[in-house]
């Protein structure tokens, strides 16, 4: 048994799409909260925890979206305060809160995917379908860390020759421009020398062939299977209307029903899908070094 970032590309491409193609698609609030619960425990069981201070900006994030709605909408039936004569409804107050939560488990749900998808997992993926296609994606994100990286190096040269010594927020948009377009400058002479270096070795001038050390095995058939079974449950939910809700102009929602149920209970399985299979491998791998100890 294998962890969710060791299986085959295409597995985890495609089980991401489900976990997050579905919190997209549907605004039922059960369905939200257990696809922002599943998102944010598989980010930590994952390690892709990073700092704390990433996990504050998303609840202040959460926080600024839910008040952003009731402020520049105002339906709904049920009024909580009136502000310059304009009132404050209890429904897009809640409407608000849905949607701050539904962009934020599908942010965790990217954040977890761009750590475990890197560019020669994309390259995998995409690699059958259009070589030139997954070019174009492994190269761009390996110019995102370079692109940084190179702005920091220049930041910091600037910093050392007596730039950034003012507070003015004038006199730093200024530095900051400057920056960038050094950095623009280096990027695209960076993409002449690697366009030149591709067409030396001879690119664009046969067919392109693929190759891939991924393997597709009993695991990620498994995986992909219990995957389409249960995004395949909750999307009958959801098209058959079960995990229907309406905001305005009162909150309305469909009555509980056997298929709602059972698309509630798949999507949560599906979300904590890959927390289990990290628990199971990291238990798996305790007993099995304690049972070495013990035969020592």
């Amino acid at each position: 048994m294998r962890t969710l970032d060791e299986l085959h590309p295409l597995t985890i491409t495609l089980y991401f799409l489900a976990a997050a193609g579905l919190t997209m698609f549907c605004s039922h609030p059960a369905l939200l909260v257990l696809s922002l619960v599943g998102a944010v425990v598989f980010c930590f069981a994952g390690g892709g925890a990073g700092r704390w201070q990433s996990h504050a900006a998303s609840l202040v994030l959460l926080a600024v979206l839910t008040l952003v709605n009731p402020l520049t909408s105002h339906n709904g039936a049920t009024v909580l305060v009136v502000i310059n004569d304009l009132p404050v409804t209890l429904e897009s107050l809640l409407y608000g809160l849905n949607a701050a939560v539904m962009i934020l488990a599908v942010l965790y749900w990217l954040r977890s995917f761009t750590r475990i998808m890197t560019s020669e997992k994309l390259l995998c993926v995409f690699g059958s379908i259009s070589p030139k296609l997954a070019l174009i994606v492994s190269m761009t994100l390996r110019f995102i860390p370079l692109f940084s990286g190179q702005a920091r190096r220049v930041r910091e040269a600037q910093r050392a020759v007596g730039y950034y010594k003012s507070d003015n927020i004038i006199d730093r948009t200024r530095e900051d421009l400057r920056v960038f377009d050094i950095v623009m400058t280096w990027a695209l002479e960076n993409g002449i020398i690697t366009a030149d270096s591709m067409a030396a070795r001879g690119s664009g001038t046969g067919r392109r062939t693929h190759f891939s050390i991924h393997r597709f095995r009993r695991d990620d058939a498994c995986l992909l299977l219990l995957t389409s079974v249960l995004a395949g449950i909750t999307a009958a939910a959801i098209v058959r209307g079960a995990l229907r809700i309406v905001f305005y102009p009162t909150i309305e929602t469909a009555p509980r029903s056997l298929l709602g149920t059972a698309g509630l209970a798949a999507y949560g399985a599906l979300v904590l899908l890959p927390s289990v299979l990290q628990g199971v491998v990291h238990l798996r791998w305790r007993w099995r070094q304690g049972h070495a100890v013990y035969e020592r």
